[in-house]
């Protein structure tokens, strides 16, 4: 018989890095006014922790770090032949784990079109304001099919993924 066990993946920092990001993301994009200093403020916010994730990706718990989860894209294309029969991964699987990269990437993008928006040399431009909106719907592209593949993983895992950021354990296989 196949015992299953709890292992404590999601730190607590990862964990309130993900519930922040979730809040500023929903809270900007369908909230505040663009332009408005709280849009600003939360923007800023966002940015900071992506800025701190990235750090905690290297110094961080076991899981935290990109050396646990962070492939190559051969690593990628293997996942994705041998969908079926797939490996279990304990933290990110290879898709999730570009997705994550591209997630914080877009994040920090926003931030410096942002930051860019409220400067002399490009306040009023219209192709850098016209850039952080492109990039804003394709960062929410990214996220529908980030919530798309946890509920997928969730069901194929057959444990909670949604409920493990909460409380920061994953069941082993």
């Amino acid at each position: 018989m196949n015992q299953e066990k709890r292992i404590y993946v999601w730190d607590l920092f990862v964990r309130v890095f993900h519930w922040t990001l979730v809040t500023c993301i929903v809270l900007n994009y369908f909230f505040t006014d663009e332009g408005g200093k709280p849009h600003e403020i939360i923007g800023y916010v966002a940015a900071g922790f992506v800025i701190a994730r990235f750090v905690w990706g290297f110094v961080g718990s076991k899981y935290a770090r990109f050396s646990t989860w962070f492939v190559g894209p051969a690593a990628v294309f293997s996942y994705l032949r041998n969908f079926k029969s797939r490996k279990y991964y304990l933290s990110h699987n290879p898709v999730a784990g570009w997705m994550m990269i591209f997630l914080m990437l877009c994040v920090l993008a926003l931030g410096c079109t942002g930051f860019m928006m409220g400067t002399d040399a490009y306040f009023g431009e219209e192709w850098v304001e016209e850039l952080h909106n492109a990039i804003a719907n394709v960062m929410m592209a990214g996220v529908a099919l980030h919530i798309v593949g946890a509920l997928y993983e969730s069901r194929h895992e057959k444990q909670n993924l949604v409920a493990g950021m909460v409380h920061g354990y994953k069941k082993s296989k």
